[in-house]
């Protein structure tokens, strides 16, 4: 008689992919993902054209809960920060909170606004957000 292996099932990561644009006039479309379980950036692959003003960042993802920050600015200064706690699983991303911060040329919400342990990871990674001191307190900001 053989024995069967028993296998368990590989949980298989999903790319998740985002539009990328910086512009010399001043204008910004990025997105940034953090994770909640190593409270820092998640590395992504960013492909840009040949002048490197736009292009896709991508993220390879494992099922889990991330926060997502996604920053627009126009050439006019028009600016949509958005704050989400998302889920990954097999299928796709979903948003489970949402929180817009910063809308048009009006300030929605600060950052200390956002439930303490949201907060704590933003300011942690502030370097890394674009336009974080949009919605970030003025002493979170230095």
């Amino acid at each position: 008689m053989s024995e069967k292996l028993q296998t368990t099932p590989q949980i298989q990561p999903k790319i998740f992919s985002f539009s990328y644009r910086r512009t010399g006039m001043g204008a910004v479309d990025d997105t940034i993902i953090i994770s909640f379980r190593t409270k820092k950036v998640i590395k992504s692959k960013l492909h840009t054209s040949r002048t490197g003003n736009h292009g896709i960042r991508s993220y390879v993802l494992l099922p889990g809960r991330y926060l997502v920050y996604s920053v627009t600015r126009s050439n006019l200064g028009n600016t949509y920060i958005t704050v989400k706690v998302v889920e990954v699983d097999e299928n796709e991303m979903k948003v489970l909170k949402e929180w817009d911060m910063y809308k048009g040329k009006e300030l929605k919400m600060l950052v200390s606004e956002l439930p303490k342990n949201i907060e704590e990871i933003l300011v942690n990674n502030k370097d890394q957000l674009p336009l974080s001191y949009y919605i970030l307190d003025q002493d979170q900001a230095e």
